[in-house]
């Protein structure tokens, strides 16, 4: 059976500056999904995992909002407020028995620093990485990736490879076949020409879209350690990863559920369609 990480970092670091029309005001995780913040659904994913803690690394500019976010989260808060709206008690949600901390990120504005944060903050062995923005209403992101993961190795959650899709994603070159699949490389978002190119080069069924879901072991976060401090640009966590997988086994676990994006533009339309 495979043994699972204790905690979940969940990065939230970012602006949502793909959707600055309301992103100044609201952070992009807060966005509604079937009727509850997006964070909310991350982190029920996180307990279903059967963690112990997790903890939300979210950009300093949103201080005052995730205040009120830590107390409406924090235990007993969902019974309080059905009491205040005096509506029928009900059985406590499973996020309230597992800790969740909020921390501001620190250093430069990149998905690497939420990841090292967090791994800093919690002082443990093997972590998941969570990105808030990338959304599984069904709640088994997670734990379909530690079920199909090689113990103690890193591993990523991908989906099958889409054309309409793939300038939006990392998209992953994958070798082996089967649940056997590593990382062989990754292009960043290509461009739809470029797209149709790695699928001719590859076929499509060798690609996988990076999903926002990793297990990060302690020899990978020293990289990203050394890549965050010898980087002179912002260091994107997909291209780090597909560098540490020239030499280092980097498990690609398929996963089939749709993931909603809460900082793609369009994304409204989708939210409300659901």
């Amino acid at each position: 059976m495979n043994e699972r990480p204790t905690a979940v970092v969940i990065a939230a670091g970012g602006l949502g500056t793909r959707v600055a029309g309301w992103s100044p005001f609201l952070p992009k995780e807060l966005r509604p999904v079937q009727g509850r913040p997006g964070l909310v659904h991350v982190l029920e994913e996180a307990a279903n995992l059967g963690v112990d803690r997790a903890v939300v690394v979210h950009h300093p500019y949103y201080a005052p909002i995730i205040d009120w976010t830590r107390q409406v989260l924090a235990p007993g808060a969902l019974a309080r407020y059905r009491q205040l709206a005096h509506q029928p008690a009900e059985q406590p949600p499973l996020i309230e028995r597992m800790q969740v901390d909020f921390i501001a990120q620190h250093g430069r504005y990149a998905d690497v620093t939420s990841a090292l944060n967090g791994a800093e903050h919690l002082h443990t062995g093997d972590v998941c990485l969570a990105f808030a923005d990338n959304v599984d209403p069904s709640h088994t992101a997670l734990s379909e990736l530690m079920a199909v993961a090689s113990p103690h190795t890193p591993a990523v959650l991908a989906g099958p490879f889409d054309l309409q899709a793939a300038s939006s994603h990392g998209v992953i070159i994958c070798a082996g076949a089967g649940t056997e699949r590593t990382m062989a490389g990754l292009v960043e978002k290509p461009d739809p020409v470029h797209a149709v190119e790695l699928a001719a080069e590859h076929g499509a069924d060798s690609l996988r879209l990076f999903q926002g879901r990793a297990r990060l072991t302690p020899e990978l976060l020293h990289y990203l350690t050394a890549v965050a401090r010898h980087t002179a640009s912002e260091p994107k966590l997909s291209l780090a990863l597909a560098a540490y997988a020239r030499h280092h086994r980097v498990g690609v676990v398929t996963n089939t559920n749709t993931m909603i994006d809460l900082g793609a533009p369009d994304t409204v339309e989708l939210v409300r369609s659901e």
